[in-house]
């Protein structure tokens, strides 16, 4: 019995330092340090006297661990603590008296039964006490898991002490056995503790990676929008159009009852719809005239070269998933597609444009017509929108076009 006092004695001083940190959330974290495998070894070897001192023992590391860094006494924890301990108590006994005596697998069922059934006992206590949400993914299946792991260790060590005095009947060599099984034991805490601290240490490390490459992918999606702001400097007919056009085709989208993201990947892609003017000459972007057949075909590439450069941007970024990024694209790459075959670049007709794209070339179209060019003068907002009208069903999306109209006339009302 003395020797038991003092093998729990070392391995909850051992056991408490051999620490590895559960996150809950972003708002707390769990501590854990396998205290309940040695508190139910402790009561399968002695009964309650064994937990009880056990419990002590750990108490008085937590205790002058508390003094010695100066960290404040935490009521709340030792709550946790007393929980576990009548837990095992009370679990231990139950199963005890449910499961025959004398056999492996009851014994095994038993020690199991009472770690875990502990365990999950714990979750519900610390996530009452610290007015934690059950709902909070990750950490108590992290803990289960890890207590499951540790269960093994701890059937380890029970099955080889209960066999011990049958294998070696020498009281000394029976003492030497002990301290080696004391020795494996603490080792398998080590490499296991080792093993989890490894863990985090690799999932905090990917977690800071994540962090970085969603700031890279915020600052190329600022550059994509700082080349697009720049662009249109070029032309001081076409200052501010890009935004214009985003805001319109997010006036259209709300209109049609598109959802929140829906609306935030529209107003991107409005946003970034004529990047590809980039690859277009000055000649050509800027000329004041009507643009020859060759220049028009120089022109009409300006979708594919935005696609394409913002395909290689957006690759590997973060700020959009991979659906999102396709619906982004489809923006930049069709809207100047036509519902009756004749736009650009590709010819497609009203079944086969994305309906981002189909909302946002009614946008374009409206900001480009109320907007001053080199080569003539803005239409009024009653002109560029019976060209709309005229055009609804051939040149422009039906919806889009009843859905824009609907949403100028309240913003017109709003105005008067």
């Amino acid at each position: 019995m003395i020797l038991h006092f003092l093998l729990f004695s070392i391995l909850t001083y051992v056991a408490y330092y051999q620490v590895y940190i559960v996150p809950i959330g972003d708002r707390a974290a769990f501590r854990e340090d396998a205290h309940i495998l040695l508190w139910v070894a402790a009561i399968q070897f002695g009964d309650w006297p064994m937990l009880l001192f056990a419990t002590a023992a750990y108490l008085v590391c937590y205790t002058v661990e508390r003094l010695r860094k100066r960290q404040p006494y935490r009521p709340l924890n030792l709550l946790v603590l007393i929980n576990q301990s009548f837990m095992i108590l009370f679990t231990h006994s139950y199963l005890q008296h449910l499961l025959p005596t004398g056999h492996l697998l009851s014994l095994v069922t038993i020690l199991t039964g009472t770690v875990v059934l502990t365990q999950l006992m714990t979750v519900l206590v610390t996530s009452f006490l610290y007015q934690l949400p059950l709902r909070t993914p990750g950490w108590k299946r992290e803990l289960l898991r890890f207590t499951l792991m540790d269960s093994t260790f701890l059937i380890f060590y029970v099955v080889l002490s209960t066999h011990l005095p049958a294998l070696e009947p020498d009281p000394l060599l029976a003492s030497l056995a002990h301290g080696l099984l004391i020795l494996a034991i603490i080792s398998l805490f080590r490499w296991r503790t080792v093993g989890i601290r490894q863990t985090i240490r690799v999932r905090k490390q990917f977690t800071q990676l994540e962090g970085l490459n969603t700031q890279l992918a915020n600052a190329n999606q600022q550059v994509m929008l700082a080349f697009a702001s720049s662009l249109e400097k070029r032309d001081p007919y076409t200052a501010g159009h890009s935004e214009r056009v985003a805001d319109y085709a997010v006036m259209i989208a709300a209109g049609l009852g598109l959802g929140p993201r829906d609306l935030e990947i529209i107003h991107l892609g409005g946003l970034l719809h004529d990047i590809g003017k980039i690859g277009i000459p000055d000649s050509v972007l800027n000329k004041p005239g009507k643009l020859t057949p060759e220049e028009y075909d120089i022109m009409k590439q300006h979708p594919v070269i935005g696609e394409e450069l913002l395909r290689r941007v957006y690759q590997h970024s973060t700020v959009l998933t991979e659906a999102e990024r396709e619906q982004m694209l489809e923006i930049v790459l069709y809207h100047h597609e036509r519902p009756d075959g004749r736009g650009y670049p590709k010819g497609l007709t009203d079944d086969q444009i994305p309906m981002f794209a189909k909302l946002t070339a009614v946008a374009d179209a409206y900001d480009a017509m109320t907007s001053n060019r080199a080569y003539r003068n803005a239409l009024s907002p009653h002109q560029a929108a019976e060209i709309l009208r005229q055009g609804s069903g051939t040149q422009f999306w039906s919806p889009a076009v009843d859905a824009f109209l609907i949403a100028l006339e309240r913003l017109h009302q709003k105005e008067a």
